[in-house]
């Protein structure tokens, strides 16, 4: 951690410390994870009441950035204002970017003696969701590559669409295998890269894919996937049509994330 880190968060406990309405602060993101840049953001989880939550919501103020707390040059503190129920559905049902976003997450005061265990349950992969999402996931780069890819002339836009998913549900895939959390589409890469020697590999041809969307490509990239996954796949296809049906056609009837942001 830079010392102009050190410096902003001690600015930004002060700061929140000092109104009565916050209950507790929450910091999170690459600086509290150990991967910052130099000119990394801060984030801040701000924990308030009901009531003021509810207050924030109705004028659409439940995020904000700050500037003028940070000591360097283009710094700033995003701020998500939360309560403590929503710690808790996190903890209980919340989908793994939202659990990924308190990994190393580090609890700088609070006023409520429960919130820090709230808050450590919050970053544990959930290991009894893992063969739903493992077969949501390989639905979708079934269809995707099986049907729209390889049987269907598809091109512009759908071409782009069907290779984005088909490299999507590959990486989510090989996630779920290693009991990894899904971070966010911006670093899902880095996370599959970090792996090991096979996936560093397979993101390679992912790469490879997604600039050519050549179906040759698509058949190396998909090949590396099988040899590295032992996930048992569905032999009967109803099983992955019905599954892609429910996910991308009746989502909407379910009580549940969406499969990008599951």
């Amino acid at each position: 951690m830079y010392q102009h880190h050190i410096e902003s968060i001690e600015n930004m406990k002060n700061y929140f410390a000092a109104k009565e309405e916050v209950i507790a602060l929450v910091f999170g993101g690459s600086v509290a994870k150990g991967c910052e840049r130099e000119d990394s953001d801060l984030d801040a989880m701000v924990v308030i009441s009901d009531e003021k939550y509810a207050e924030r919501k109705a004028r659409n103020a439940t995020a904000e950035t700050i500037d003028d707390l940070c000591t360097y040059a283009s710094g700033y503190i995003d701020v998500k204002y939360m309560t403590k129920q929503f710690l808790k559905d996190a903890a209980e049902k919340g989908s793994e970017p939202s659990r990924n976003a308190f990994v190393k997450a580090k609890v700088l005061f609070t006023k409520d003696s429960e919130i820090p265990d709230i808050v450590a349950k919050i970053p544990v992969f959930q290991e009894k969701e893992k063969d739903e999402k493992m077969l949501s996931f390989y639905s979708d780069f079934w269809l995707n590559y099986y049907y729209f890819l390889k049987s269907c002339p598809v091109d512009g836009y759908m071409q782009l669409h069907a290779t984005n998913e088909v490299i999507y549900s590959i990486y989510r895939m090989v996630l779920q295998q290693n009991n990894i959390l899904f971070p966010s589409n911006r670093r899902l890469e880095e996370f599959v890269n970090s792996i090991s020697t096979d996936t560093k590999h397979l993101v390679s041809l992912g790469k490879k894919f997604a600039a050519s969307q050549n179906i040759k490509d698509g058949d190396e990239f998909v090949d590396c996937f099988f040899k590295l996954i032992d996930y048992k796949f569905p032999e009967d296809i109803g099983v992955v049509l019905s599954q892609y049906t429910t996910d991308f056609e009746q989502w909407w009837r379910n009580p549940r994330p969406n499969i990008n942001e599951w």
